[in-house]
């Protein structure tokens, strides 16, 4: 403990010592020479094992002279080691100690830097003060920017030298240097654990230290062997380099996207739509554009502009679709001049469709939204294009162009159009820089040291080769501290396997996930009612996502390899970030799978059904599936068959949770009770009502249910008979449908409504189902809740739904023939003696109320609660502690 009277606050300097003991005398006499009048410094001399005589000797002479020099001796631990057992020795001994400079023994101080840096430290509140690097000997120097930014750090290079006034605050929170050896850049790494903890750094650029550069030094060492460096950062570091935070770190400090706003001209730089974005005026992003062109690395400005009515990125933000479209117009801006956004009001579907004009089209109507990249704007300003710009708002389009239409449901109160175009206003903000006096400053530096860091502008790009893919989703992490949640389907209609996919993300959006939905392979998903509250958000990807693969074999089976030509970076650039990933029958996800279970995500594969080929031979997703067992943290199936199934594959049963389908629409208990008392009195007609609903083809045994029908009208037995679906006309060479009504069948077009749905179950007293291969049907559920007793072949896990004349009727026959017959006779005895039916409908109602979706995920969702970590928890620990410690975090400007 120091037991110095002065009341100045102490500045511990920390020296690491090794070989430069004749050096370390200019070091310490450069550190005494230090003019100061606000503060005080103690010298702590970490020897770290040199066993040189004259580093012993030296040092001796200087202690004994010195009472604020401190030596402490240790074994060799590297330099990370030698700091640290400098920084301890500050904590226990110098406890008064405000804050540590470190000086490495080859360097230098100049007199006026100490407390230069101390007083920023102290008013600025920030983590720590850092310098621009002047050099000597080897005579280098560069300007590490007016502003600190946490991204760049994170995904550039190290900016900071650990020549830095560091506050004694950030030891006290537990950083230290990290000691291994094999990490050649333990300074960065160290700055990585400081806003890790919360800290940020600040410039100064009224001061500098002389760092000694010679021809070959550790740091030449380190980057011959980078890439092995930076993979260690980034494993140490897993928080900091995933999407959600990088994402949080480049809207706070160099937006993606600027928005001028159609109503009042309005400016916001952002670039999660979800969070406050920075508010500026048209006047500040003029000078921001040319201070931007001088000075890249001191001033941002964002890549991508737009223009619109706030009215409009509201909708979008409440059609949960924004971010995804802020994706799409990213990537069409690389392929069009301008991209024009037409939003559509659809009360069945979302759906997002591109469409790319020539140079010279002609307008399709006013749009919503106009979206430009920020390169294009210097292009036409440079070029003095600003005719040929104008005409965008002209009905004669000369830049090449795009048109995203988006359709979504709107709500009922639909936004106004603003008097003043899109168009009108991007043409005002271009024609407003390039006509301002600033102009004259185009190109020209002020700062006198040459740039080091990346121009703040094309940190997006670097952002993209960070997490290796483009675009981005700019999504930060959830707000609420949620964790996150992405589900992903081929297509997102009306089938079994879809809406099975939304019954979990409603699951889990219940147990406090935000869910996000994907449809990889298609542009448009049908609106169901009942799940359309399912997701938090909703995005699109068809482009470059193959619904099947033919550049592997396993087991025979087809599967996508990572050399097949997918769009991977779109996909990693979306899917990359979120802390759970539940792949829906997605083909080409499993090779991508691997690499977001690398990067901290839990992955899981939902299989609903084992497939047969025309041959009866098995296939389908859960082969392509196995083959990529090792990618996956879980399995999900929807009976215990087929858990069992990928048990004799070698998936571990513990990976596996059989999770029981229930039905896709609820009952409302009035309407119920009216189904149910028509159902319990005997009607007038008495007979029979037979249903069957889903696709004409040989897969649902559609020829069966023809020839079942013929023979019950052979045999006269009294039936009514409906079917409702669609035809796949190239499942036969014949209709179906015209097959169906020969024999007397009411053939109707599909329904997917809940409320048609039960409109037509309630009507019919069985339903057929004479599937030749199955999963766990849904519609065995949806039937017996309503009363309908299922007759269906026993197939698949069907016998897991059914318990044969409790709650159904199996049919359980080797062929075709047998089926038929044993199908005939099943509906011959209920049609022609009621009583069999009653007791069989009871058991159905049973059945239903013992079913229900949070039963059927309780397990799944126990292993998510250990398994699944909330990434949110490392942002608020970041951001929390940076509001207290730093106000002064660099922002667009």
């Amino acid at each position: 403990m120091s037991s110095n009277s002065d009341p100045r606050d102490l500045i511990a300097i920390a020296m690491p010592l090794y070989g430069h003991a004749a050096l370390a005398l200019e070091a310490i006499e450069s550190a005494l020479a230090s003019a100061l009048s606000d503060c005080r410094i103690a010298i702590v001399v970490s020897v770290d094992g040199d066993p040189r005589h004259e580093t012993f000797d030296q040092l001796l002479l200087f202690s004994a002279a010195h009472p604020d020099i401190h030596v402490v001796f240790g074994r060799n631990a590297g330099p990370g080691g030698a700091r640290n057992r400098a920084i301890d020795y500050v904590l226990e001994n110098l406890s008064e100690a405000k804050a540590v400079y470190f000086l490495d023994a080859d360097n230098r101080v100049l007199p006026g830097t100490i407390e230069t840096l101390y007083r920023q430290l102290r008013e600025s509140g920030a983590g720590w003060v850092y310098t621009n690097i002047d050099t000597f000997s080897v005579s280098w120097r560069a300007h590490y920017g007016n502003h600190y930014s946490r991204l760049v750090h994170c995904i550039t290079d190290n900016i900071c030298d650990t020549g830095s006034m560091i506050s004694i605050d950030v030891f006290r929170e537990g950083v230290r240097f990290n000691d291994d050896r094999q990490n050649g850049f333990e300074d960065w790494e160290f700055w990585l654990s400081c806003v890790e903890h919360g800290f940020v750094g600040t410039p100064c650029h009224e001061t500098t230290f002389e760092y000694r550069l010679r021809a070959e030094s550790r740091f030449k060492e380190a980057n011959r062997d980078r890439a092995t460096s930076v993979s260690f950062l980034r494993k140490r570091h897993r928080a900091l380099f995933q999407r959600p935070m990088l994402v949080d770190f480049e809207h706070e400090e160099c937006p993606r996207y600027l928005f001028a706003r159609t109503e009042d001209a309005a400016i916001s730089f952002f670039t999660d739509p979800t969070k406050q974005p920075k508010r500026l005026r048209l006047d500040d992003i003029i000078p921001a554009f040319w201070a931007n062109t001088g000075e890249p690395d001191n001033v941002h400005f964002p890549p991508f502009v737009m223009a619109g009515s706030g009215a409009t990125i509201d909708l979008l933000l409440r059609s949960r679709m924004l971010p995804n479209v802020l994706c799409h117009l990213e990537r069409l801006s690389e392929k069009a001049n301008v991209v024009f956004v037409h939003l559509g009001n659809d009360a069945t579907q979302r759906k997002i469709e591109p469409t790319f004009l020539d140079a010279g089209s002609e307008h399709l109507g006013q749009p919503d939204l106009i979206f430009i990249s920020t390169a294009l704007l210097r292009d036409v300003i440079r070029n003095n294009a600003l005719d040929w710009f104008a005409s965008i708002g002209s009905q004669q389009v000369w830049p090449t162009s795009a048109v995203l239409n988006v359709r979504f449901p709107f709500p009922r109160a639909l936004p106004r159009r603003t008097l003043i175009t899109p168009q009108q206003v991007m043409i005002n903000c271009v024609n407003a820089i390039a006509t301002s006096p600033l102009r004259r400053t185009a190109g020209r530096r002020w700062t006198w040291r040459p740039p080091r860091l990346m121009p703040y502008s094309d940190l997006h790009k670097a952002l993209r080769t960070e997490i290796g893919g483009s675009p981005v989703l700019p999504l930060g992490h959830s707000e609420a501290g949620k964790k996150t949640a992405a589900l992903l389907v081929p297509n997102a209609s009306f089938g079994g396997a879809e809406k099975v996919i939304y019954a979990a993300s409603r699951e889990l959006r219940a147990a406090g996930y935000e869910t996000h939905l994907f449809v990889l392979g298609t542009s448009r998903m049908d609106v169901i009612d009942e799940f359309d509250v399912s997701f938090d958000y909703v995005h699109f990807w068809d482009q470059g996502i193959p619904a099947w693969g033919g550049s592997g074999s396993f087991l025979g089976h087809d599967f996508i390899a990572e050399h097949h030509e997918v769009d991977w970076g779109a996909l990693k650039g979306q899917l990359s970030g979120f802390d759970l990933v539940i792949n829906n029958h997605v083909m080409a996800m499993h090779p991508l799978i691997a690499r977001l279970r690398s990067e901290g995500t839990r992955t899981a594969c939902y299989l609903h059904v084992v497939d047969n080929t025309p041959f009866k031979r098995p296939a389908g997703q859960p082969f392509a599936a196995i083959a990529h067992e090792h990618c996956y943290d879980a399995f999900l199936t929807c009976s215990e068959q087929l858990k069992f199934y990928l048990h004799s594959f070698g998936v571990p049963l513990e990976k596996i949770f059989a999770v029981p389908n229930g039905a896709s629409f609820s009952v409302p208990p009035k309407v119920l009770a009216e189904v149910l008392q028509v159902r319990r009195i005997e009607r007038k007609d008495d007979r029979l009502r037979l249903l069957y609903m889903g696709r004409l083809d040989q897969q649902k045994g559609i020829d069966r249910l023809a020839a079942t029908i013929s023979e019950l009208r052979a045999a006269r037995v009294p039936f009514d008979a409906r079917a409702i679906g669609g035809e796949i006309l190239a499942d036969a060479s014949f209709s179906w449908t015209d097959r169906l009504k020969e024999l007397g069948v009411d053939v109707r077009p599909p329904v997917f409504a809940s409320r048609d749905l039960i409109k037509a179950l309630g009507w019919a007293d069985v339903l057929v189902m004479p599937s030749r291969w199955e999963g766990a049907p849904l519609m065995i559920a949806e039937a017996q809740q309503l009363g309908c007793v299922p007759i269906a072949t026993a197939v698949g896990a069907v016998d897991e739904l059914i318990v044969d004349r409790e709650d159904g009727i199996l049919i359980d026959a080797p062929s075709d023939p047998q089926v038929v017959r044993d199908m005939v006779k099943a509906i011959t005895e209920v049609a022609r003696d009621r009583n069999l039916l009653a007791p069989i409908m009871e058991g159905c109602l049973r059945t239903a109320a013992r079913r229900a979706w949070p039963n059927s995920f309780a397990e799944f969702l126990g292993w998510c609660d250990g398994s699944v970590n909330n990434s949110s928890l490392s942002r608020a620990k970041v951001i929390r502690a940076r509001e207290t410690s730093n106000t002064g975090v660099a922002a667009a400007v």
